[in-house]
């Protein structure tokens, strides 16, 4: 079997938590399900497993210190630590880690931020997708809907192959009545933003579809220093683009795996409240609170006695930096809020 290098995307700003998440600790270094960060959860997934090597981790500068902490506290060490001068979203990480890598890998490209309860059943899903990376397939990971879901792309399987699917198209994310209709037809499934694919595969299609983002990187590209890359300033020039919207949706080679593991990219406090331990009457508390007559809430203290009584359906969290009140079904809006209080 091909070497697996996981690669750990860890750029993303996590603002649909604010104020538990912030530009200092995104939601992925912050504990916010089970007593590991999910950052950590990420670094063990595949770890230990035969075949699998140790980790790229792909982050930004102003959090290295948090990668290289979590790591030493986690056991897990990191083959390469990639520095970006600034995100630039998930193609131009996965493809720094992919000229990082021998061509014959099979990188398994994975958020830092994403909870997967079955650890056991992703493992095994990407061991049965090297055959297809290998073969020159790029294989994404397609989560087997539980809800409707207005909050995650979709994705339409076409084409019935070995254990995947061909991809028939990628959606965005839908309105009510679309994604109740994608969840009841049998033919998607939630996009997860996982791939797996060979190093020497994702670059081909690079040079086939996005020419211009793929040289930019490479000029980016310096050696390793201590077994660290610090992208160079040509990197601030590389188009912003997911790794969707650069290949996968243009290739012919996508095929999607549909797995049922327990996964959540735990984006707002809907989903934190909704894959947390809660009590009797459906809260999901931490730190010193005091609830009375509450129900199916979210309440978060981390500095000070938190309070709340006669509501329900809230979510509400202290920091020592902030408080956050607002309707738990409208934790979209917490973006809005963050980047009203938190301006880039």
């Amino acid at each position: 079997m091909a070497l697996i290098r996981p690669v750990i995307l860890s750029g993303g700003a996590g603002t649909r938590l604010w104020p538990l998440s912030t530009p200092d600790l995104p939601k992925q270094f912050a504990p916010l399900v089970g007593g590991d960060s999910l950052f950590v959860q990420a670094l063990h997934r595949l770890a230990g497993q035969p075949g699998v090597s140790l980790p790229i981790v792909v982050t930004g500068s102003a959090h290295t210190h948090l990668v290289e902490a979590a790591a030493a506290d986690s056991g897990v060490g990191i083959h390469l630590l990639i520095v970006e001068p600034e995100g630039r979203n998930t193609a131009p990480a996965a493809l720094a880690a992919a000229l990082s890598s021998d061509p014959a890998d099979v990188l398994a490209i994975l958020p830092s931020d994403h909870l997967i309860r079955d650890r056991e059943g992703f493992t095994a899903a990407v061991i049965r997708s090297v055959e297809h990376s290998v073969e020159g397939s790029l294989v994404t990971f397609g989560i087997v809907p539980s809800r409707v879901e207005t909050g995650y792309g979709h994705i339409e399987m076409g084409e019935p192959l070995s254990g995947v699917y061909r991809v028939r198209r990628f959606k965005e994310k839908p309105d009510r009545d679309e994604a109740e209709r994608l969840t009841s037809d049998g033919s998607h499934v939630w996009n997860s933003g996982m791939f797996v694919v060979s190093a020497g595969g994702l670059l081909t299609e690079a040079r086939r579809y996005c020419p211009e983002i793929l040289d930019g990187v490479a000029a980016a590209m310096r050696a390793p220093v201590d077994g660290t890359v610090e992208l160079g300033a040509e990197f601030l020039k590389v188009e912003k683009i997911s790794l969707d919207h650069a290949i996968l949706e243009k290739t012919e080679e996508a095929v999607v795996m549909p797995i049922d593991v327990g996964w959540d990219d735990v984006g707002s406090f809907e989903a934190l409240w909704s894959v947390s331990e809660k009590d009797d009457e459906g809260n999901v508390t931490s730190g010193d609170t005091v609830l009375i007559d509450v129900e199916g809430s979210l309440v978060k203290a981390t500095s000070r006695t938190v309070a709340v009584a006669g509501i329900g359906d809230v979510v509400v969290v202290e920091t020592p930096d902030a408080v956050l009140v607002v309707p738990r079904n409208q934790s979209q809006m917490v973006r809005d809020l963050a980047e009203r209080v938190e301006p880039d």
